[in-house]
């Protein structure tokens, strides 16, 4: 391993990029500018244009027009510079490996002589990187035994081990708690105190506000704001992120869910003693109109009650009961893996699960029935861009999960098992996802919120309980809370 001490860390400047999918701009003309040592907040709504900059200088996409420039010479793409790190939600990690391992992942192996292998000096690199990142744990422990914070750090202290002097970081909190996003964000700013540029993408503005120095707003694909951070602070990035969509319907007004007094109804399903995979014994009622949310950190079997409701978890002891005619349809947790099919289209996407809604008295499907409840779809949730032929895996990540939510709702489910349902999304379209399943609420649906997102649950739970090591306390009122209880369980 390079001593990243010694390492030079270039100027990465974008001049005009372009970016075009068919009539579609994605990006229309950026430039930016990064210095050493910058750590720079990324931001913008989602379609913005973020993870489309992302993957050109990834080399996953290529521009339509523009140059990039390290040191002022032109590069086709920065994904194979030696220089140039990228850490996406993914991670990129492999979890049957050790730590050791990952970090030597296609890596020129280091050797003693001939084809014997130095482990030692391997497991002394890998321990020094870990230590940078201030990530305590052995080189020898498995990938798949760390908490979701360790691997985030490991990927930080992986990207730099490998001599990254600018780092681009996707998303990589969207999932953590807050104490444990910190972790990874104070490391990313000691690495641009010691004079590497940092880019973060985050929908976090607390999170951007604390540890950036430097915040880059995109909107509609073009360059919006360029600030030194000093001078911003949460209303208004919220007020420069929401100001693009003034003449769009206020998502607020589409909260009809308390203006209609919902009062709940039956109870749709019924948890009765489960237990299943070290998770439970769990009881629990979902009524009508009632939206529970049930907090927990990731790994501690937040989402098993959503994998056991759908029937995905096999239940070792106790049952789950439906009410006569109702089922479940679920947000899954992990929209990269397990929501979509990104070479199918947007249409494609919203129907798959409710195809026998659109058969004609044949029994033959009717492509026409089809489209059209796709194309309204894509009006109601506001999916951008409005094309149900649009192919799912080139839009937002913001736009998935609206897709994603939809397809739940399409399917007439009285029942939705809501895993992370704002994870990764930008202010607007969290507050449509919130309007929306206010929406279901008011309609009678009974709504279970599994989030490790402290603001989903405060937005959304009628109803309140947390997960701790598989076990599951009988909801309460959100009502009864005091704030100190909150700040404990949350």
């Amino acid at each position: 391993m390079d001593d990243a001490s010694t390492l030079k860390t270039p100027t990465l400047e974008i001049r005009e990029l372009q970016k075009n999918f068919g009539s579609y701009a994605a990006l229309r003309g950026v430039s930016l500018r990064f210095s050493p040592g910058e750590f720079v907040g990324l931001l913008g709504p989602n379609g913005a244009g973020k993870s489309t900059l992302i993957k050109i200088l990834d080399g996953v996409y290529t521009a339509t027009s523009g140059s990039i420039l390290l040191d002022g010479q032109p590069v086709s793409s920065l994904g194979n510079h030696p220089l140039v790190g990228f850490i996406h939600q993914d991670l990129g990690l492999v979890d049957d490996l050790t730590v050791v391992e990952n970090m030597r992942l296609a890596q020129k192996p280091m050797r003693l002589f001939g084809p014997i292998l130095n482990l030692k000096a391997e497991r002394e690199a890998a321990s020094e990187a870990l230590a940078a990142v201030e990530l305590d744990l052995s080189v020898d422990s498995l990938v798949s035994s760390l908490s979701p914070a360790e691997k985030a750090l490991l990927a930080v202290a992986r990207a730099f081990y490998r001599g990254a002097r600018i780092m681009f970081v996707d998303e990589v909190t969207s999932t953590l708690p807050p104490k444990d996003a910190r972790r990874v964000t104070h490391a990313l700013a000691r690495s641009a105190e010691r004079g590497a540029t940092i880019i973060m993408v985050s929908h976090k503005l607390s999170e951007v506000l604390e540890v950036t120095r430097r915040v880059v707003i995109l909107i509609d694909g073009k360059l919006a704001v360029d600030k030194s951070a000093e001078n911003l602070d949460s209303t208004s990035l919220t007020q420069m992120l929401m100001n693009h969509e003034l003449n769009a319907a206020d998502p607020d007004s589409l909260d009809v869910a308390q203006a209609q007094g919902v009062v709940h109804g039956e109870v749709l399903a019924r948890v009765e003693n489960v237990v299943s995979k070290g998770f439970g014994p769990v009881s629990l009622d979902l009524r009508a109109g009632q939206i529970i949310g049930v907090g927990g950190l990731l790994g501690s079997g937040l989402h098993d009650l959503a994998y056991i409701m759908t029937g995905e978890q096999k239940v070792e002891r106790g049952k789950v009961v439906f009410a006569d005619g109702v089922n479940a349809a679920m947000v899954p947790p992990h929209r990269e893996s397990q929501g979509g099919f990104d070479e199918f289209t947007v249409r494609e996407n919203f129907t798959i699960s409710s195809l026998p809604r659109w058969k004609n008295a044949l029994g033959l499907l009717s492509p026409k029935r089809e489209s059209d409840a796709s194309a309204r779809a894509v009006q109601e949730y506001g999916v951008e861009p409005q094309d149900s032929d649009y192919r799912f895996g080139a839009l937002s990540g913001g736009n998935k999960q609206k897709i994603i939510f939809g397809r739940a709702v399409m399917s007439e489910a009285s029942v939705l098992v809501l895993c992370e349902p704002t994870r990764g999304v930008d202010v607007k379209t969290r507050r449509e996802i919130y309007a929306f399943i206010k929406q279901r609420a008011a309609a009678g649906c009974a709504v279970l919120v599994l989030s490790s997102d402290t603001e989903d649950l405060l937005a959304l739970s009628e109803m309140l309980t947390v997960v701790v090591e598989g076990k599951l306390a009988p909801p309460r009122p959100m009502s009864e809370f005091s704030e100190k209880e909150l700040e404990a369980i949350l």
